[in-house]
């Protein structure tokens, strides 16, 4: 499983159980994935404790009379619980988690999701900016989210089956949370469950989540001021042979803020585009006018061109319930993550322009406070249904996609193309 997680994991955030808004209410907008290594897993090391956890490992879903969702619901929650607690108590007997503790078996090793409002999509490397959560998958975590999101999903059962298939859903992710935080300076690892369950948040820690493991050190060293920024600072310096791409466009660290090796010409482009990263909102208003994945494609003088995708990254309060996004959702503290590549299937808008114009364009979107600002911006440089090349330059997506990860080839779906 682990030679192919991503994969894996795609079979659920890319699969029928990840569609629609409610389905992926229980995820972050952008959060990075990695993986315990198999020599570090009690559960495959140690059998004693294999047997006392395997019992507690149930899936929901197998019974789905409509009568009993909460009743059973509990009761697969006090099982999962108890699994927690049993876990967190065997693994403070372990000398302290360090970097050996993660597979780095190949580049599956380093993932990145994004979650597009009612779909989501997995992608190797770590892309964007440092995430506000990562998930640590153990074996017992990752054959659970498999065979209980992807394998026993049934996309006609009732309201029972899909209500507890997705309830368990949120567990899962507090599952791979809890596990990351096992890397943590202990004294840290409450302020963090603070930060990703705010609010309403506080409620579901008390009710259904297992307490943390906030006494057992971590054996990484890592700074106390920003502790996760630090460990991902190292992470990508131990483990850049993995990741898939550099990202200096959303991880700029210096003066340069594109790769290397690329026509000067996008390169340009890309140090223009750098400045619309890693800015909340609240000081970039333009995001509040984007869609979910809007494409860049972009022309040099010679003819070549390169897509990038635009995502926008929504903030939440918490992501611990299947409704009530609205009220959970903190729109100044929104982000755009800006990649090569086609990140989504669903693209909801395209911008084509000139390499040379890029920074024209990054100028206007820095000014850009309101829908008719923006709306400028688009009758310049948007590809509306309207456009006389739309269906040329929609298909051109498709030929980049076969021409940059053939592997990835397929049709996109633009249904959910939006005419700004």
């Amino acid at each position: 499983m682990l030679d192919n997680a991503e994969y894996f994991v795609r079979t659920f955030i890319r699969g029928p159980v990840c569609r629609g808004q409610i389905a992926t209410d229980v995820i972050r907008d952008n959060f990075w994935t990695l993986f315990q290594d198999p020599d570090h897993d009690l559960y495959v090391t140690d059998a004693r404790y294999r047997g006392q956890a395997t019992p507690l490992l149930a899936m929901p879903g197998q019974n789905d009379d409509v009568g009993s969702v909460l009743s059973l619901w509990l009761a697969y929650r006090d099982k999962r619980n108890q699994y927690e607690a049993l876990r967190r108590d065997n693994y403070a007997d372990l000398p302290a988690p360090s970097w050996s503790t993660l597979w780095a078996g190949n580049d599956n090793a380093l993932l990145s999701i994004f979650r597009h409002f009612d779909s989501a999509s997995v992608t190797k490397g770590l892309i964007g900016e440092v995430p506000q959560t990562m998930w640590l998958f153990d074996y017992p975590l990752l054959e659970r989210t498999y065979y209980q999101l992807a394998v026993n999903f049934d996309v006609f059962g009732n309201v029972s089956h899909q209500a507890q298939t997705r309830l368990y859903f949120d567990l899962i992710r507090n599952g791979a949370e809890q596990n990351f935080l096992r890397l943590m300076p202990a004294d840290t690892r409450e302020d963090f469950m603070d930060d990703w369950y705010q609010n309403s948040g506080k409620l579901k820690l008390w009710l259904d989540y297992e307490a943390i493991d906030d006494d057992k050190a971590s054996g990484l060293h890592l700074s106390e001021k920003d502790p996760k920024r630090d460990f991902a600072n190292q992470l990508l310096t131990r483990y850049g042979h993995l990741n898939a791409s550099p990202d200096p466009i959303n991880r700029c660290s210096g003066a340069f803020c594109s790769r290397d090796g690329i026509d000067p010409a996008l390169q340009d482009a890309e140090q223009a585009l750098s400045r619309l990263t890693s800015r909340p909102a609240a000081g970039l208003k333009v995001i509040e006018q984007l869609p979910e994945a809007t494409m860049l494609r972009i022309e040099t003088a010679s003819g070549k061109r390169e897509v990038y995708s635009l995502l926008r990254n929504r903030a939440h309060s918490n992501v611990a319930f299947l409704l009530g996004e609205a009220y959970r959702y903190q729109p100044g503290l929104d982000t755009v993550t800006i990649y090569p590549g086609v990140l989504s299937s669903y693209p909801n808008f395209m911008f084509n322009i000139p390499a040379r114009q890029v920074p024209e364009f990054v100028a206007q979107m820095e000014q850009a406070k309101d829908a008719k600002s923006f709306e400028k911006i688009v009758d310049r440089w948007g590809v509306r249904r309207s456009h006389p090349l739309f269906w040329q330059y929609f298909h051109d997506l498709s030929r980049y996609i076969h021409e940059t990860t053939p592997v990835e080839e397929g049709v996109l779906d633009m249904n959910r193309y939006e005419n700004l």
